[in-house]
């Protein structure tokens, strides 16, 4: 049987689309088809098995389809003419096996399906995918993260709040907050893989279908957890799980662009405490001497980018009412989203690998201004039983007296302490030169620390070791979630195989 000429479904209802539709919503969506394309064709795939299986359609019939299919599958989608006046991935397919295998084979792919539950099925796929790739890059990322906080975890550096001196930290624990934060996104990512990895297939339109399909099997086939039950649902019109991902890629990115912020202020002149590889650095086309970190800078932009994510996913899907189509829209976003999440994965892992930490530099800085005076004022309180708000006052002035004078923090005097006390609090501080900058000093206080979770390098290592070992059991679920669909998948691909290779045998 001959295929016909066009490749349109509105063409026997509502005759041929203007050019302007054709242009501005057709052609478009190509790109996100190709992008699609694997998981469209495991997706007809499944769907053209279980007709088989359940004698829908009859073998000779089922093993033709699955034999163009395979055909379109082995390829890659190299050399699959797209039409540009048709960007449903349904009449594409459709179109191309009329031509070799005619109208009757090629148009029984849609039985007991529609669209929506096929391109729901194909999100669902692309987005685990997706899902499962982030997790790999993330755990690489944290892999280094770690490392960096191993080697890191006694070298002295401020810490600050509001971009002054606060207290001082050390380099491994400012990576370890980074690692928390990346530890939750592993986390998250996680928690959001169960309700991805369902199988839409068996929605049809909205309301389910006459045809006796087996849901079950097609969700099998894929390697998805279960079915999205309730029809309407499943055929595209609650899609949720799009949203859930996207706002965990957000949050993901918003940690990527805090770790990348703070580098790149610190790899200025200004500071100087570290700098990125010069393989992943640029320059200037008229100032020889720049080295511009490019790898932060990227990573900053993309994240800034994806602050709207989730509002432009939301806007897209939170009001459908009757359609379905505002749904299309919120999936272009879908493929950027992945990739630039990807990119700032792998550029913030080269980036804190190859790092170069300038230890004297931040060691220098750590005790340069007055970070280390609210252990001064606990020890006030410990010495000399004042409130912790008294002590606070006695350290501020003392602070502020020693300003004034043109005093560092390793020059102070005793007598100047001691004055601050009798005019704050009307305390008589006894105190020795030598003692007072030896509780100001800036290594001292890590060693004062006493909390768990503190700078105290001890802490640091500590922490990093319960992460390391969480790190190991989020690879162990990673590979135990790839091994399970990756089997399912060539478990698909060999039983469309074998029932395509039975048409020989009728």
């Amino acid at each position: 049987m001959s295929s016909k000429d066009d490749a349109f479904l509105e063409e026997a209802r509502l005759g041929p689309r203007t050019r302007v539709l054709v242009e501005c919503e057709e052609i478009p969506n190509i790109p996100r088809l190709r992008r699609r394309f694997r998981e469209y064709l495991l997706t007809d795939l499944a769907h053209a098995v279980m007709l088989t299986e359940t004698g829908i359609l009859p073998p000779h019939r089922g093993a033709r389809l699955l034999e163009g299919l395979l055909a379109m599958y082995d390829s890659g989608g190299e050399g699959f003419p797209y039409l540009a006046d048709s960007g449903s991935f349904l009449v594409q397919t459709e179109h191309y096996l009329a031509r070799r295998m005619g109208d009757d084979i090629a148009g029984r792919l849609q039985t007991g399906r529609s669209r929506n539950d096929q391109s729901a099925a194909a999100e669902r796929l692309y987005v685990r995918d997706l899902l499962l790739d982030v997790a790999k890059e993330t755990a690489h990322l944290q892999q280094k993260v770690l490392a960096q906080a191993e080697v890191h975890a006694d070298t002295l550096m401020p810490g600050y709040t509001h971009l002054q001196h606060a207290q001082p930290t050390t380099f491994g624990h400012h990576m370890m907050r980074c690692a928390a934060a990346f530890d939750r996104d592993l986390e998250r990512l996680r928690d959001a893989w169960p309700r991805v990895n369902l199988s839409s297939l068996g929605g049809a339109a909205m309301a389910g279908t006459s045809w006796p399909v087996d849901r079950g099997r097609t969700a099998e086939l894929l390697g998805h957890d279960g079915i999205v039950f309730n029809s309407s649902d499943a055929g595209g019109f609650a899609r949720d799980y799009i949203e859930e991902s996207v706002a965990v890629l957000s949050v993901l990115m918003s940690n990527l662009g805090r770790l990348a912020g703070d580098l790149y202020v610190w790899h200025s002149w200004e500071f100087g405490y570290v700098e990125v590889a010069d393989g992943l650095a640029g320059t200037s086309s008229i100032m020889p001497q720049k080295k511009n970190p490019h790898s932060l800078e990227r990573v900053k932009a993309l994240a800034g980018q994806a602050a709207g994510w989730f509002a432009g996913v939301m806007a897209c899907q939170h009001g459908i009412v009757s359609t379905d189509l505002d749904f299309t829209f919120a999936d272009d976003f879908l493929s950027r989203m992945g990739d630039a999440t990807l990119q700032s994965l792998k550029l913030s892992a080269a980036s804190v690998e190859t790092l170069t930490v300038h230890r004297e530099r931040m060691a220098e800085a750590a005790g340069a201004f007055w970070s280390t005076t609210s252990h001064l004022a606990d020890e006030l309180v410990r010495r000399y039983d004042l409130p912790f708000r008294a002590a606070h006052h006695v350290v501020g002035r003392f602070v502020r007296d020693s300003l004034a004078a043109g005093l560092t923090p390793g020059e102070v005097r005793a007598a100047d302490l001691a004055k601050a006390g009798r005019e704050m609090a009307d305390v008589a501080i006894d105190m020795d030169d030598a003692g007072l900058r030896d509780l100001l000093d800036a290594r001292a206080f890590l060693s004062s620390r006493a909390t768990a979770g503190s700078v105290h390098p001890t802490q640091t290592r500590a922490h990093r070791s319960e992460l390391a070992a969480r790190l190991e059991e989020h690879g162990r679920w990673h590979e135990d979630i790839a091994n399970r669909t990756e089997s399912a998948i060539r478990g698909l691909v060999d039983r469309s195989r074998e029932l395509a290779r039975s048409r020989i045998d009728l």
